[in-house]
């Protein structure tokens, strides 16, 4: 298992605090207008996340007074995860370069502490932030999912490999 301590030591960001992932920590966050929507349209987001915080599989990391990031994983099966984030607009315009280190320092050690073979994301096509940020990170696109998301934009799948 994977515990806040071991994120906390992944992320490196001196002073942050990293708390098991809560639906109620959504409410003191600015998100993305695109993350909003999904939330408002998915009407079990908030057990989802609190399922994933309890199990722990889901982690949210406290920088500068403020929510700065929710993310984790949801195993599909033995070996392959679908991760997620959703970011606070004003941290990730103040401190870009360190939650950007924070999120491939993540990934880089979520895959062995799984021992996953694969980690893949699904972006909406439209969310270009997001689009360069799976780069960045290290995603590699796979293929355009058609009138996938919950307002039917089409999403792009990316993948993160860890084994040859």
């Amino acid at each position: 298992m994977v515990t806040c301590r071991d994120v906390y030591q992944w992320i490196k960001m001196p002073g942050a605090r990293v708390l098991p992932c809560h639906s109620s920590q959504l409410k003191l966050m600015k998100l993305h207008p695109m993350a909003q929507q999904n939330i408002d349209q998915l009407p079990d987001y908030h057990e989802r996340i609190d399922q994933l915080g309890e199990s722990g599989f889901g982690w949210t990391v406290l920088y500068e007074g403020r929510f700065a990031a929710m993310f984790g994983i949801s195993m599909q099966w033995n070996g392959m995860a679908e991760a997620w984030l959703m970011v606070d607009t004003m941290c990730i315009h103040k401190h870009k370069i360190r939650l950007t280190k924070g999120a491939k320092n993540f990934f880089d050690n979520i895959g062995p502490a799984f021992d996953l073979r694969r980690c893949q994301i699904m972006v909406s096509v439209a969310h270009k932030e997001a689009v360069s940020w799976a780069r960045l990170l290290h995603f590699e696109l796979e293929a355009t999912l058609k009138q996938y998301g919950p307002d039917g934009q089409d999403h792009l799948v990316y993948a993160r490999f860890y084994r040859d």
